[in-house]
C-alpha cells in the first residue's frame, strides 16, 4: 500500500467501544466491578459501581461530554457529519472497523496510529479491575485493526503501578501480533532512570515493540479539585503552557539511565509530544554532560 497522510495520534475512547465489551469478556468474580452502561440524566453514559463516570456514548472527546453547539469549531465539524446523532443510535463509526475505515477515506488518511483506554482505566481505582479491563481492551483491539491491518495500528494498553505485570502484557500482546505498546504516565510513579523499571525495558527490548507515550497534563487532577474563578484560568493556562513538555522527564530519565545504550532495541514513541523543545532539551542535555560528568 502507498502511504500518503498516515495519522500519528487517533484515539479509540471508551465511549465508542461495544456496550458490553468489559462486562462480558471479564471473569465471574471481576464482572461487577467492570465499566458498564446506564442511563443517565444527558442519555446512555459509560460509568462502574465505584461512581466513575466515562462520558456519554458517542460524545464529544475522550471525555465523551456533552455536544453544545459553537463551543468548539472541531465537535461542530464532526456534527456536520452527523456523528453524535449517529452515535446516540447505536452507530459507533469510530469503534467499528468498517465504519471507521469509511471515516478515514473522508478524511484522506491512509493508515492511522490508535491510542487506547489507558486514562479511562485508571478512573476504576483498582489495580486487578484496571489490568483485567486493558486485558479485555487490548485482545478487542488487536482482534479489531486484523480487518484493515495496513490502515490501523492499534496500540496495546500497559498495566500502570506494576512493572512486572507490564511486562508480562508486553510479551502476551507481542505473540497476539500487536504492533505497539502504550504506557501511561501518572504523578506519583518512579522516575523512568529508577532500576525497578528494568524488567519492563528487557521486555520491549525482547519483543522490539514500540513503546508509546502519550503527552499527559503537567497538573495533577487531584490539585485541579476546588480550583475556581480567575485561579483555575491561570491554571489552565500554566497547564496547556507546559503540557506537551511533561514527556521530556521521560526522554531525560531514559537518557539519563543509558536506556538506548543496554536495550540495543528499544524503540519509544511520544505521542501529542510537540517538537519545539526536544532541541533546547538535547542541548541542554549535551551541556550538562559535559559540564558536570567529564571528570568522572
Amino acid at each position: 500500500m502507498q502511504y500518503r497522510r498516515i495519522s500519528a495520534d487517533c484515539h479509540l475512547d471508551m465511549i465508542w467501544l461495544p456496550p458490553d465489551l468489559f462486562t462480558s469478556q471479564a471473569p465471574r468474580d471481576l464482572k461487577a466491578r467492570m465499566p458498564y452502561i446506564a442511563d443517565g440524566p444527558n442519555g446512555k453514559e459509560w460509568v462502574a459501581n465505584n461512581g466513575a463516570s466515562f462520558g456519554l456514548v458517542g460524545g464529544v472527546g475522550s471525555a465523551g461530554a456533552q455536544y453544545v453547539p459553537g463551543k468548539q469549531h472541531r465537535a461542530d465539524r464532526m456534527n456536520e457529519t452527523g456523528l453524535y446523532e449517529a452515535g446516540k443510535r447505536g452507530e459507533r463509526r469510530p469503534g467499528d472497523p468498517d465504519l471507521r475505515a469509511a471515516e478515514l477515506d473522508k478524511d484522506g488518511v491512509d493508515a492511522e496510529v490508535i491510542y487506547g483506554v489507558l486514562a479511562a482505566a485508571a478512573k476504576l481505582s483498582d489495580a486487578e479491575a484496571s489490568y483485567e479491563m486493558l486485558r479485555i481492551y487490548n485482545d478487542f483491539i488487536i482482534d479489531f485493526c486484523k480487518k484493515y491491518p495496513e490502515r490501523m495500528i492499534g496500540l496495546a494498553c500497559l498495566p500502570f503501578g506494576d512493572v512486572e505485570a507490564a511486562a508480562k502484557e508486553v510479551r502476551r500482546v507481542a505473540k497476539l501480533g500487536v504492533k505497539g505498546v502504550e504506557l501511561s504516565c501518572s504523578w506519583n510513579m518512579q522516575p523512568m532512570w529508577h532500576p525497578s523499571w528494568n524488567p519492563l525495558w528487557e521486555a520491549i527490548n525482547e519483543t522490539q515493540l514500540p513503546l508509546h507515550f502519550h503527552t499527559f497534563p503537567s497538573v495533577d487532577p487531584k490539585a485541579r479539585a476546588g480550583v475556581v474563578g480567575e485561579d483555575l484560568l491561570a491554571l489552565r493556562y500554566s497547564s496547556i503552557c507546559l503540557f506537551q513538555m511533561t514527556l521530556g522527564a521521560i526522554l531525560t530519565s531514559l537518557m539519563g539511565a543509558a536506556v538506548f545504550e543496554r536495550f540495543p532495541h528499544f524503540r519509544v514513541v511520544f505521542g501529542e509530544s510537540g517538537i519545539g523543545w526536544i532541541p533546547y532539551l538535547l542541548d541542554r542535555m549535551d551541556y550538562e554532560y559535559q559540564d558536570q560528568y567529564r571528570d568522572i
